[in-house]
């Protein structure tokens, strides 16, 4: 059973924008560059979206999750955060109380399938994931992986189940310094 705060938007197109939280601390200062590439192309890819009417949905992680949010905040559209713990329970990350209060005077809810006062858990996160890509039409991953290309955390178990429910899944990265969107390793779109 889900449970609401605020308004779900029931008559509209859903897309996910997913992706890594932030780099491993001790990664190359290129990495971290290069994410705050991949969060700049989330949020741009989330405001878009919002001005289209399309609402976006993602995680209330840190990273690309934030930036996707906010991106649609900034477009003056509706926004859902699917959260990893209770609706009573305080809101993870902490860093993010404030963004989910945004989110929910803007028109857009926060999403639970736990008892209210359920904390987050390795689990929960897991269970999270499924049910972004369940409530999901499309499911964009942004973001940049291990060299070997590797999908990892969580946003591998929300492409798993997107696969697993035939939604369209997109992976928009970056390949010889050139954005691309893959669609089944096929480029859809160069940018």
């Amino acid at each position: 059973m889900l449970h609401f705060h605020g308004s779900f938007p029931v008559d509209y197109n859903i897309i996910a924008i997913i992706g890594p939280r932030t780099p491993l601390s001790n990664v190359p200062a290129t990495v971290m560059t290069q994410h705050q590439r991949d969060c700049q192309v989330a949020y741009e890819l989330a405001r878009l979206a919002a001005k289209k009417g399309i609402v976006v949905l993602s995680g209330l992680a840190t990273g690309i999750d934030t930036a996707a949010h906010q991106g649609c905040l900034e477009g003056g559209g509706i926004t859902v955060a699917v959260l990893p713990n209770g609706l009573s329970a305080p809101v993870y990350p902490p860093e993010n109380t404030e963004l989910a209060e945004q989110i929910v005077a803007a028109g857009g809810c926060l999403v639970s399938q736990f008892k209210p006062e359920q904390t987050p858990k390795k689990w929960t996160f897991i269970a999270r994931d499924k049910t972004q890509a369940l409530l999901s039409q499309k499911i964009i991953v942004v973001g940049t992986f291990p060299p070997e290309g590797i999908i990892t955390g969580g946003t591998k178990y929300c492409a798993h189940w997107a696969r697993k429910m035939n939604k369209s899944l997109y992976h928009y990265r970056q390949v010889n310094n050139c954005y691309k969107v893959f669609k089944d390793d096929q480029v859809i779109i160069r940018k």
